[in-house]
């Protein structure tokens, strides 16, 4: 693991509809490790995409400079974020590795069945703003270059039933069989031209607190291998 004082720094973007505090164990796990985290939280629910995207972008340009590298960790809508503001160079920054966990890079099936049902059709936007656009092979989604960094690592969950997370009530109720973490489909959270990945049985909600993931973390951040 990095030793303390290593100068590197881990940025961490949670998910829609969640805060830091979802990150918050993983961020022990780092600062423990030595690493200079930031535990960043933004309005997920609040804004579009592109709003969003801005967002992240002006926070990562107005991070001090340091010796080290600058990492980062998203899940679930933190790490789209992460590939859209990356797909145009940050000048002034040192990206290091990028680890996504969770993400739906191709989107999720789950928010297709929401919109295709008259019932469901508002629930989407229960959850925010940036829900709708993130139905199955969304096209900003395709257009996003295949990966932010030369060194990314994806985390995906198996865990495709958690009584807690709503998305797997939905996908329940419709049936669905695809291997995935309740939310996002196992297939949408692989990335082609990533530096390596892996699966852990875990719901998507739980995925940046459990334990297995944090070390797997850790791992790439040292390492570049999971």
């Amino acid at each position: 693991m990095a030793a303390a004082g290593s100068g590197d720094r881990v940025i961490l973007l949670h998910g829609l509809a969640r805060t830091p505090r979802s990150m918050g164990r993983m961020a022990r796990a780092l600062q423990a490790a030595g690493y200079d985290v930031v535990n960043h939280g933004y309005p997920s629910r609040r804004h579009d995409i592109a709003t969003l995207t801005a967002g992240l972008r002006g926070f990562l340009e107005s991070l001090p400079d340091i010796s080290g590298r600058t990492h980062i960790v998203g899940h679930s809508l933190g790490g789209l974020l992460v590939r859209a503001a990356l797909a145009r160079p940050l000048p002034g920054l040192a990206v290091g590795r990028v680890v996504l966990v969770g993400v739906p890079n191709r989107g999720a099936r789950v928010i297709d069945r929401l919109l295709g049902h008259p019932l469901t059709r508002m629930i989407p936007a229960l959850f925010g703003r940036p829900a709708a656009a993130l139905g199955r092979d969304a096209p900003w989604l395709a257009a996003l270059p295949p990966q932010p960094s030369p060194e990314t690592g994806v985390i995906a969950g198996t865990g495709r039933f958690h009584p807690v997370n709503p998305a797997a009530w939905v996908n329940l109720l419709h049936g669905a069989r695809e291997p995935g973490d309740g939310t996002v489909e196992r297939d949408s959270a692989m990335l082609p031209g990533a530096a390596d990945a892996i699966a852990v049985d875990a719901a998507h909600s739980f995925l940046p607190s459990d334990r297995r993931v944090i070390a797997a973390v850790l791992r790439f951040l040292r390492d570049g291998r999971f």
